[in-house]
Formats: structure tokens, C-alpha cells, sequence
């Protein structure tokens, strides 16, 4: 084998070949180029000729030219098509935006769902494992295994309760009954005080929905706002006559209630404090009551009797509204004040017994009494009664009826001989 370099730079074996095979591959290639490019030339001359000679070859030159123009489109084309191609490739490039903010919407939307039960259960573990914490660094608080109670020794209060137990007596050296002592407990059905309890304090006994029964202290003079919220299965109640107070709220939502007889001692009935007692049906308000809250029997809606003592001064707005079942009502002579709704809705009120001297009567106190008809002044089964009283329940009663009706009272006031309506 000898290797030889040829002009071009190209080595080969002179051997085998007697020439560059490779320069040799390069001129046939160059010689068919030649080859392909010359039989077109003289087709252009014939087409060229052929249109100088004669009109009808020049009408084949325009079916030429008319087949040429698809094929030139046809040349085109292929220039075109990459166009949308590119477009495909930019596509999945703009498409990661939407699907960014997608997944940004993703995340946001499983946040808040996850974080309200997390969070629920989070806080219920973290404020239980804080107050051990905080029970633990108090000195004064003694931990009571055998009834799963924190008790502080100092001040007598039943701090926590932490046990599972559906039925409890509550030991003699308890004085008080902290806030939050049993709030949210789900087991306890039964709760015996000892006659050492004087005070329960707010949200004691709040949500304890399995809770069905509770024997109060004999010597309890307090109970705290809202201090059975939402206690769902408590039945009935016996209050003690050492009772002096019950908080804002404190019987709210206890839709089991059925009966209710208040203490001798009570002086106000507070704001919201049987508020929607919805099996409610019988209330019995005696002894030094002076106020009847806002909206404190407010849509219990099986209310049917109330008896109200002849202390209660003022009733508050919204007492009595929407006790749809309440068909009478006896409102005694101390009574100067009615509040604005006082007895909003209740629709199949009939009866009202009420006395002249109630003169505060706000103008919707008894807007929506569509069934009010028979009003009774008490100074009428008075057979002594004089003309001037007479007078005066005429004007009551009309200006009751007009807050009802104004027919009924235009009416009333026909019968009894009255031209002009008093409002």
C-alpha cells in the first residue's frame, strides 16, 4: 500500500487507484448538476416560442401559467406551514402561565379548609396542654387524680375538669366553679353540686351538649354570663332561692327546657337569658323581679302560659317575640314600661289583659299581633270604676288596636261612641 496526496489534499492508495477517488466522485457529481440544469432551458425556449406563434398556445400558455400558480402555492405552502408549527412550539410556552396560576389557585383553595379542622383540633390541644402547663407552674393548684379535677386550694375554685366520666359529684371544698371549667365536654350527663358552691362563673358549662341533668347548690348565688350556652339535653332546672343573678345569655339555645320557676331573689331577668328555649312552654316569673331583659324569652316558640309577678316594672324590647304558641297574657298595673317589640310576632296572641296605667307603651310593641283582638283593662272589673277611668282604658285600648290594625281600632272606636283615635 502506498499513500499518495493528491492536488486536493486528498490522500489514497495509489495501489488500487490510479487517480483521486475522491476528486473523481466530485466532478461526476458537478457533471449531473450540469446535466439536470440543461434540458430546462430549451423547455422555456419552446414555451416562449410557442407563445410568440399563435393565439391558441398562448391560451395553453395561460392553462400553463393557471397550473403553474397551484404548484407555486404548492412551493409556497411548505413556507407557510412552519408558521402554526412555530405557534405549536410557542404554545407550551404561554401554557405554563395558566397552569402556574392553576396550581397557585390549588394552593390557595385547600388552605383554608384543612387549616379550620387542623386549626379546631390544633387550638383544642394546644389550650389544653397550656393550662396543664400553667396549672402545673401554680402552686396553689392541686391536681385531683381520682376526679380529674384542678382545684385551687387558695380560692376554692374548680379550675378544670380533664376526665371522660358521664356522671360526677363535685367535692365539698369547692367554692367556685371557674369560666370554661367544663366547657365543650362531650360525656357528662349528670352533675351533682355540693351546697359549698355559691358561683359559677361565664362559659362554665357552655356546649355541653350531653349534658341532661344538674342538681344546683342550695346556697348558689350567682351564675355568670352565658354559663350554659347551647347545653342542648338539659331538661329541667331547679333553681335555689339564694339565686340573685343570672348572667347575660346564660340558658341560650337550651332547647330542651320545658319549665322554668324563678328564685323569690331574682331581680332582673338579663338580656338574652332564655333566648330560644324552643320547647319552653311554661314560665312562672315571681318574687322581686323588676326588668324582664331584651329579647330574654325571645322565639321560644312553644311558649303557652306566663305568669308575671307584680314587681316587674319594665319589659324589655323583644322580650315575648315570635312565641308563636302564646294565645294570653296578663301584664299587671306596676308595669310603666313596654319595650319596642316586645311581642313582635307573636301571631296567635288573643287576649291581653293590661292596665291604664301602663302608659309607656313603644309604638311596635305589639306589631304583628294579627289574632289581638280582645283587650281587657284591668280597672274595668272595678264596679266602682269612674267616668275618667273609663276615658282613659278606651284611649289604651284603641292605641293598642292601632298598632295592630287601624280598622280595629277605627272600628272600636265607632261602637264605643268615640270620633277621634288617640295615638
Amino acid at each position: 500500500m502506498k499513500m499518495v496526496k493528491c492536488p486536493e489534499r486528498h490522500y489514497y492508495d495509489s495501489e488500487k487507484y490510479k487517480s483521486c477517488p475522491l476528486c473523481a466522485k466530485a466532478e461526476m457529481s458537478k457533471k449531473v448538476k450540469a446535466v439536470k440544469i440543461k434540458p430546462k432551458t430549451p423547455v422555456i425556449q419552446e414555451k416562449m416560442t410557442a407563445a410568440v406563434k399563435s393565439e391558441p398556445i398562448s391560451e395553453k400558455k395561460k392553462i400553463h401559467e393557471k397550473k403553474i400558480e397551484p404548484v407555486a402555492e404548492e412551493k409556497k405552502a411548505p413556507e407557510k406551514k412552519p408558521e402554526p408549527v412555530a405557534e405549536l412550539k410557542k404554545a407550551p410556552e404561554k401554557k405554563p402561565e395558566p397552569v402556574a396560576e392553576e396550581k397557585k389557585v390549588s394552593e390557595k383553595k385547600p388552605e383554608p379548609v384543612p387549616k379550620k379542622k387542623i386549626l379546631e383540633k390544633a387550638d383544642i390541644a394546644d389550650e389544653a396542654s397550656k393550662e396543664i402547663e400553667e396549672l402545673l407552674k401554680d402552686e396553689d393548684v392541686v391536681i385531683d387524680d381520682s376526679g380529674n379535677m384542678a382545684i385551687n386550694r387558695k380560692t376554692g375554685t374548680l379550675v378544670k375538669y380533664i376526665g371522660t366520666s358521664s356522671a360526677i359529684v363535685l367535692p365539698d371544698c369547692i367554692t367556685t366553679i371557674g369560666k370554661y371549667a367544663f366547657r365543650g365536654n362531650e360525656t357528662l350527663k349528670k352533675i351533682v353540686m355540693p351546697d359549698s358552691v355559691k358561683k359559677i362563673e361565664k362559659f362554665a358549662f357552655c356546649h355541653c351538649f350531653a349534658l341532661e341533668e344538674i342538681i344546683l347548690s342550695e346556697n348558689l348565688e350567682f351564675i355568670g354570663e352565658n354559663a350554659f350556652l347551647k347545653c342542648q339535653r338539659l331538661k329541667d332546672i331547679s333553681f335555689p332561692e339564694s339565686l340573685k343573678t343570672i348572667g347575660k345569655g346564660a340558658f341560650g339555645r337550651c332547647n330542651s327546657l320545658e319549665n322554668i320557676v324563678l328564685p323569690a331573689y331574682l331581680q332582673k331577668i338579663s338580656d338574652l337569658c332564655f333566648f330560644s328555649c324552643r320547647r319552653l312552654r311554661r314560665i312562672v316569673i315571681s318574687g322581686s323581679v323588676e326588668v324582664i331583659g331584651i329579647a330574654a324569652f325571645s322565639e321560644c316558640y312553644s311558649l303557652k302560659k306566663v305568669v308575671i309577678s307584680n314587681s316587674v316594672t319594665v319589659i324589655g324590647e323583644s322580650a315575648f317575640s315570635w312565641c308563636r304558641s302564646l294565645e294570653s297574657i296578663d301584664i299587671p298595673h306596676t308595669v310603666k314600661t313596654i319595650g319596642n317589640w316586645a311581642f313582635y310576632g307573636c301571631q296567635n296572641l288573643i287576649e291581653l289583659r293590661i292596665s291604664c296605667l301602663t302608659k309607656d307603651i313603644k309604638e311596635d310593641a305589639f306589631c304583628g299581633c294579627e289574632s289581638l283582638y280582645n283587650i281587657n283593662i284591668a280597672e274595668f272589673d272595678n264596679p266602682d270604676i269612674s267616668i275618667d277611668v273609663v276615658k282613659k282604658g278606651r284611649k289604651q285600648t284603641i292605641r293598642l288596636l292601632k298598632q295592630i290594625n287601624r280598622k280595629k281600632a277605627e272600628n272600636y272606636a265607632r261602637e264605643h261612641g268615640m270620633s277621634t283615635l288617640f295615638i
